[in-house]
């Protein structure tokens, strides 16, 4: 066991209340931590009961209580400390909340295709509706062909080639 001693600290603003802690001391001897169980801190005598100090948490079954195995115990966070902590954790939980999913989409079944060269007068509408299938909207299968040819809008040029669905 260690016989050194630490000096805690306690706060030394004057901003409230700087006449009733005049009289007051601001630091005082608290044992090292192996020796804290074994001697309890000591009290000023004209220590108010609000100026209790934070009360331990409860001890795990090992001995010691999660907070000092980690060193931490007595230590609180500030009122800014739990707000961050507050945003942090709304942030993490707003997707969840909201229902923000991703989902990764399946590559695409191959199409079976055959080229084909655009004649005078001829338009992609009337190209699409020469493939599409009895019952299926030209409009998608305009879009499709648009797609599959990487055309920007629905014009063609006499001699361009496009690929087409064979079927």
């Amino acid at each position: 066991m260690s016989t050194s001693t630490t000096l805690e600290h306690h706060g030394l603003g004057r901003s409230r209340g700087a006449a009733s802690r005049a009289g007051r001391r601001h630091l005082r001897v608290v044992p090292p931590l192996e020796d804290a169980a074994a001697v309890p801190a000591a009290r000023p005598a004209s220590a108010r009961p609000d100026d209790r100090a934070p009360a331990a948490s409860a001890p795990s079954p090992g001995g010691r209580s999660l907070a000092a195995r980690l060193g931490l115990e007595g230590l609180r966070l500030t009122a800014r400390g739990r707000f961050a902590v507050a945003v942090v954790a709304l942030v993490v939980a707003a997707p969840v909340v909201w229902g923000a999913t991703a989902v990764a989409s399946s590559p695409v079944d191959p199409v079976e295709v055959r080229a084909h060269a655009v004649e005078p007068g001829e338009t992609l509408w009337g190209l699409a509706a020469s493939v599409a299938e009895p019952g299926q909207d030209v409009r998608d299968v305009v879009r499709e062909l648009q797609e599959l040819n990487g055309l920007p809008t629905g014009g063609l040029t006499v001699g361009q080639t496009l690929y087409v669905p064979a079927g």
